[in-house]
């Protein structure tokens, strides 16, 4: 069955939101948003934190994308990219 349907591959995207929110605090003359900040306001731990903005994760538990919505004002969704994948494997990064 898995040949009939398209295979997609889905990144985490948390960099891109981080990378919105320096931006933002930059412009306001703020410091940039640290990991410690994100682990700290988002209740995930740092080591996880790291693995994410450096997006060598291969899965995330619900509780840690749950924090990192809370912490960003985002639906999950927003946590990811979905796009096709061009070999037709099933992937949870680059």
């Amino acid at each position: 069955m898995h040949s009939e349907r398209a295979m997609v591959t889905i990144r985490l995207s948390v960099h891109k939101l981080v990378a919105r929110e320096n931006l933002r605090r930059a412009e306001a003359g703020e410091r940039p948003l640290s990991q410690r900040e994100i682990a700290a306001g988002s209740g995930v731990s740092q080591s996880v934190i790291s693995v994410v903005l450096r997006r060598k994760a291969t899965r995330i538990d619900l509780r840690t994308i749950n924090g990192l919505c809370d912490f960003f004002g985002v639906e999950p969704s927003g946590l990811f990219d979905y796009a096709p994948d061009e070999q037709g494997a099933l992937t949870c990064q680059e």
